[in-house]
């Protein structure tokens, strides 16, 4: 069986794990929105398999700011405040040792 998850992401400059759970599927992220000015939201597509957990990591970027030469992923882009802010969500890729940015 497939789902379709939706998740958050604070608007926080952190960056935010999320277990997600479920098999990923080839496009996991379906699309990417913003409703209120301080959260971005995802939603992605899993295969369910029980017991199967995955924690990926997440963080916002707006329009202008500074990333950082960590890998990263963009994952989509959500407008916010009736289309003032933009924000962009990325998503960071483990180094060959499994590190993830803190």
């Amino acid at each position: 069986m497939t789902a379709v998850y939706r998740y958050e992401v604070p608007v926080d400059d952190t960056w935010h794990s999320i277990t997600m759970h479920g098999k990923m599927s080839t496009n996991p992220i379906l699309h990417v929105a913003s409703r209120s000015p301080d959260t971005v939201e995802f939603w992605a597509e899993y295969r369910n398999w029980a017991g199967f957990e995955e924690t990926r990591w997440f963080r916002v970027y707006g329009t202008g700011h500074q990333l950082p030469d960590w890998p990263m992923q963009h994952s989509g882009t959500a407008f916010a405040a009736d289309g003032q802010l933009v924000w962009h969500l990325y998503e960071a890729i483990p180094d060959l040792l499994g590190h993830l940015p803190t």
